[in-house]
């Protein structure tokens, strides 16, 4: 009798149009092969499959030598459907369970780390993420829980739709492997930042990334970083901040920290729209205006890192993923909407370091700075 397989996925791809969005989705394509390489290596998997729209990416994908991996190449579409692709490709192999990593996760996970989450996946009576209200990874041991759900057209959302179908989730431990994932310019400049210490073996990345936009952010990054490594620096921290990212950080800095955490799960809930969240830090800003805003947070605070996203939505801003990559570089005149523009101007000229980004950012973004530091102690 054929026993049906156990797969790695890996799902990479997408339409983009700008020059930044050209060179992140340049930088995640290296990840994306990477990661590949490294599933296959846990000797854990009877299959790598992955799923791109790329026809170039697919062809660096299927001739990694030695490795048994069957690529899917989707046709351009304005409206791809995770869910859909994932049943999809999940009935194509007959998976008996499988699990599932965008391109962008688990650089920063050791090898040890990434067998560890084949395992869970595999031992499992439910479905296993990184991050059940928002996952960027996740697997089961049995594929049918998983398609009985109504699954979502992101990914983010998957954990979340199974379990409203009756089917227990499970969240990993947090840790700065399974929580940074890449979806924005900053989370790509502090991964160039700590891969000689974290992720000696990503090189091939950090020179995809050396070749980005990035003057302006690049200055503030050492400051920041600086902040969080110094003894009883202030550090705030707003937006999708989770409670476990606050315990790294005391775990690993002698920071004192300001936090202000709204709209966790943002995404998932469908309400990433614009209008659709509600921030507090948002309408302060809005009331003070973004120059006293940030002029306040100098007063109290050594550096910040905003999850802007939270913010863009609040303020009803329709900035495509052009502009908010653009945000997060401080190129403000890429971006068209006049209060963000104003947003991204005051963030530059703040007396301390500010870094904008996406959830990421406020989670394994800055745990892996905070995990540089070479620093202990809880205050």
């Amino acid at each position: 009798m054929r026993v049906r397989p156990f797969l790695g996925l890996v799902f990479e791809g997408g339409q983009y149009s700008g020059d930044v969005e050209g060179w992140v989705a340049r930088a995640r394509e290296e990840m994306a092969i990477l990661l590949a390489r490294r599933l296959i290596d846990t000797g854990l998997l009877d299959k790598v499959v992955f799923v791109t729209d790329r026809p170039s990416l697919a062809d660096r994908a299927a001739s990694i030598a030695g490795v048994d991996t069957s690529v899917k190449a989707d046709e351009p579409a304005a409206s791809f459907h995770f869910g859909r692709r994932l049943a999809q490709v999940i009935g194509e192999h007959d998976a008996a369970g499988f699990v599932y990593m965008s391109g962008g996760s688990g650089l920063l996970m050791d090898a040890a780390e990434l067998a560890d989450f084949i395992r869970e996946a595999q031992g499992g009576p439910g479905i296993v993420a990184n991050n059940v209200y928002s996952a960027d990874m996740f697997g089961a041991a049995n594929s049918r829980v998983v398609l009985s759900a109504d699954l979502p057209a992101a990914d983010n959302g998957v954990p979340m739709a199974v379990h409203m179908a009756g089917v227990p989730a499970y969240g990993l431990p947090p840790t700065t492997g399974n929580t940074f994932d890449i979806d924005t310019p900053p989370d790509l400049l502090v991964l160039s930042d700590v891969i000689p210490i974290l992720a000696p073996y990503a090189q091939c990345v950090r020179d995809a990334i050396a070749v980005g936009p990035v003057e302006r952010a690049i200055g503030v990054l050492p400051n920041a970083r600086a902040a969080l490594a110094r003894d009883l620096a202030e550090i705030a921290l707003f937006g999708r901040v989770s409670p476990a990212t606050v315990a790294d950080l005391n775990s690993r800095t002698t920071c004192r920290l300001r936090v202000y955490s709204e709209e966790r799960g943002m995404r998932a809930f469908g309400r990433d729209k614009p209008g659709m969240a509600r921030s507090l830090i948002g309408r302060m800003i809005q009331a003070r205006g973004p120059e006293a805003f940030f002029a306040d947070l100098a007063w109290c605070s050594d550096a910040a890192f905003i999850d802007t996203r939270v913010l863009f939505a609040h303020m009803g801003a329709r900035l495509s993923q052009e502009e908010r990559f653009c945000s997060d570089l401080f190129l403000w005149e890429n971006v068209r909407n006049g209060d963000a523009v104003r947003l991204v101007q005051a963030a530059l000229d703040a007396q301390i370091p500010v870094m904008l980004g996406g959830h990421s950012l406020v989670s394994g973004a800055v745990r892996a700075l905070a995990a540089c530091t070479g620093r202990r102690g809880v205050i």
